[in-house]
C-alpha cells in the first residue's frame, strides 16, 4: 500500500488515492478472508451476517439495503448459500422472499468464530482505541458522502441517455 502513500500532496491527488484503495482494500480483504474460511465466499458470509442484523421480516430487499446491492445480487447468493443448507427461501406476505438462517449456518459460524476474531484483532491491531473510534466517526461522514454520491447518480440517470 505504501504506493497510496506517495501518491501525492494535493488533496485531490490524496482523494483519488483514497478512492482507489477503497477497491485494493476490498479485493485484498475478499482474498485473505476466503483462504481464512473457504466453505463460503466472502459475500456470502456478508449475506448471513447482515441477515442476522436485519429485522424481521428479513426480505431480500431490506438486505440488499443493508448490504448495498440489488435484491438480485443477495437472491444470487442466497441460492448459492441455500444448496449448502445454510439458509432458507421462504415466501412472505405481498409475494416477498425472506431468508431465513439455518442451524447449519449457525454451527459454521459459530466454529468460525475464533477465526473472525483474530482477522479483527490482526486488522486493527496498529490502531488505539481512540484510532478505532476516530475511523468510526470518519467512516460515517464517507457512508454519509455516498448517500450525496446515490443522489447525484439517481440525478445524472435522468440526464443520460443508455439507448
Amino acid at each position: 500500500m505504501q504506493e497510496f502513500l506517495n501518491y501525492g500532496s494535493d488533496i485531490v491527488q490524496k482523494k483519488q488515492a483514497l478512492f482507489a484503495s477503497f477497491f485494493v482494500i476490498q479485493n485484498r480483504l475478499q482474498t485473505a478472508g476466503e483462504k481464512v474460511q473457504k466453505q463460503i465466499s466472502m459475500r456470502q458470509w456478508h449475506l448471513l451476517a447482515m441477515t442476522q442484523i436485519c429485522e424481521k421480516p428479513r426480505t431480500l430487499t431490506k438486505i440488499g439495503a443493508l448490504m448495498g446491492c440489488s435484491r438480485q445480487n443477495v437472491k444470487n447468493l442466497a441460492a448459492a448459500l441455500e444448496a449448502k443448507g445454510f439458509v432458507k427461501l421462504v415466501c412472505g406476505t405481498n409475494n416477498s422472499v425472506q431468508i431465513e438462517i439455518t442451524e447449519a449456518a449457525g454451527a459454521y459460524l459459530l466454529s468460525m468464530r475464533d477465526r473472525q476474531n483474530e482477522v479483527l484483532t490482526r486488522l486493527f491491531s496498529l490502531f488505539s482505541e481512540d484510532d478505532v473510534n476516530k475511523f468510526f466517526d470518519l467512516q460515517n461522514k464517507l457512508l454519509d458522502g455516498l448517500e450525496s454520491v446515490e443522489n447525484y447518480a439517481y440525478e445524472c440517470k435522468g440526464n443520460y441517455n443508455y439507448e
